[in-house]
């Protein structure tokens, strides 16, 4: 419209008017009224030559030809209604420029963890208010709700309330379910669904137990009641892998004539099950390898069964003593500690072996006790002549000769009035002469206080000599 405008200057007006007329030659017909202004206009052309219009006249015809223009009208009034909506338009542009700017759009932070709230926050200058709540559905430090909805816009500067999961409650009961009911698969649903991390899940081998199945379950702390088990205790329930199946992929070395303690080594290392096997060798010493079960070289797996044969060096071989005298069993076997014993028998002859506390044939090396306890007999026990004896050493003189060679030979004293002095033994209801394995001697002691010295009695008419008053004690 500024365009149209700007035509009607001074500077313009003649142009204006050619250029008027050339469109008006270009028209096509329009009602009667413009045909008539036309046909003046081509009168007016043609006595061009004959009489000369005055420029003011032709002005005038110009102007009240754009007057009369209706498309004109038309084009003025859109272009205003072009002006006003490019205003309208340009206004609320910039408002939702400007309401762009100073608000943000919420995201939906719930799941989300908080530092993408935090950094949402700090990109858009909005205040985040935290609290935390114990959560099933959410993860620590997940967003479980928010104050806006996701969408919606906020306005800078201002507050949004979040909440974030703790996690499931530590504090929370969970009665435990029989494990032994239930199959690897299903004890780890369970965990998962309950959110029980502190009961672990844990898997091992089993020579006796099917894979998946289950073998113990076990608590942190002894106290815990399974009953009233806490998310927060910790625990282990145990199922079983299988019966682990090793490669046989170990190479076995040559032990033979090798230390003892180099094959322990090696089978620790290689987590061999190594049984020994001792001997005694006259060619390999002591500690050393004789041989072993599987060849060298061979392959052989983890925690598979071996044996080795381990030296105990020479070895003496222990005699039969029923074979040689006391004085041969003392000194023909200086290797041997040989201690002789002699005790009472009531069926093996004086001379003879009763027994050997080690066996013959036994082979004894460094590593064993070579004491051995070699026992003769002396027959049947022989009941020797006490009298003249003091009575103090009767309990002596008894276990010395009968007690401690295995003879149950026991006394009893008898106390009688004799010219012996007091204590002496005077008289015994059986001396000199065999006597059973058990058997019990009456003694005879003297009870006169105020004898001489060595007194000469003849005792051969025994009991006759004595008054019958006398005191009968046991000799324990």
């Amino acid at each position: 419209m500024s365009d149209f405008l700007s035509k009607f200057n001074k500077k313009n007006y003649d142009d204006l008017i050619d250029e008027q007329e050339e469109k008006k030659d270009d028209k096509p017909e329009e009602p009667q009224k413009q045909k008539t202004v036309e046909t003046a206009s081509a009168q007016e052309s043609e006595s061009a030559t004959a009489s000369t219009s005055s420029r003011l006249s032709r002005r005038d015809d110009a102007v009240e030809e754009v007057e009369i223009d209706p498309g004109y009208q038309k084009r003025r009034k859109r272009m205003i209604g072009l002006i006003i909506f490019g205003s309208l338009f340009i206004f609320t542009l910039m408002a939702f420029v400007y309401y762009q700017a100073v608000h943000a759009e919420v995201d939906d932070f719930v799941g989300n963890p908080v530092s993408d709230a935090r950094a949402w926050a700090k990109e858009n200058d909005i205040t985040i208010e935290l609290s935390e709540e114990y959560s099933m559905e959410y993860e620590v430090n997940q967003i479980t709700s928010q104050s806006v909805v996701a969408g919606e816009k906020l306005r800078k500067g201002k507050e949004i309330q979040l909440v974030s999961s703790l996690g499931p409650d530590p504090e929370a009961v969970l009665p435990l379910p029989d494990f032994s009911e239930m199959n690897q698969m299903e004890a780890q649903n369970w965990i998962e669904e309950n959110k029980a991390e502190n009961l672990q899940l844990v898997e091992e081998y089993s020579d006796d137990v099917e894979e998946g199945e289950f073998l113990q379950l076990t608590f942190r702390e002894s106290d815990i009641d399974e009953e009233e088990y806490q998310r927060k205790d910790g625990a282990a329930v145990y199922y079983s892998k299988g019966k682990e199946v090793f490669e046989k992929n170990i190479t076995i070395p040559d032990f033979t004539g090798k230390p003892k303690s180099e094959v322990e080594q090696w089978a620790e290392t290689n987590e061999i099950e190594m049984s020994y096997k001792e001997k005694d060798s006259n060619s390999v010493e002591a500690e050393m390898i004789i041989s072993q079960s599987e060849e060298p070289e061979e392959k052989i797996a983890k925690r598979d069964k071996m044996e080795v044969v381990v030296s105990l060096g020479k070895a003496t071989e222990v005699p039969n003593f029923g074979e040689m005298t006391i004085e041969e069993a003392t000194t023909n076997y200086p290797d041997l500690a040989v201690l002789v014993k002699q005790r009472f028998h009531a069926d093996v002859p004086y001379g003879s072996l009763i027994s050997q506390s080690v066996e013959a044939g036994t082979k004894l090396t460094e590593n064993d006790n070579k004491e051995i306890t070699v026992t003769y007999s002396e027959g049947r026990p022989y009941l020797g002549d006490f009298r003249g004896q003091l009575e103090g050493d009767l309990p002596r003189l008894f276990y010395d000769e009968y007690q401690s060679k295995g003879a149950d030979i026991k006394y009893t004293i008898k106390y009688v009035n004799a010219p012996e002095v007091k204590g002496t033994v005077v008289g015994m209801s059986k001396f000199n002469e065999f006597v059973s394995m058990t058997y019990t001697v009456e003694i005879k002691v003297s009870n006169n206080a105020s004898a001489a010295p060595d007194p000469q009695v003849d005792f051969d008419n025994g009991d006759d000599q004595f008054d019958d008053d006398l005191v009968i004690v046991d000799d324990d």
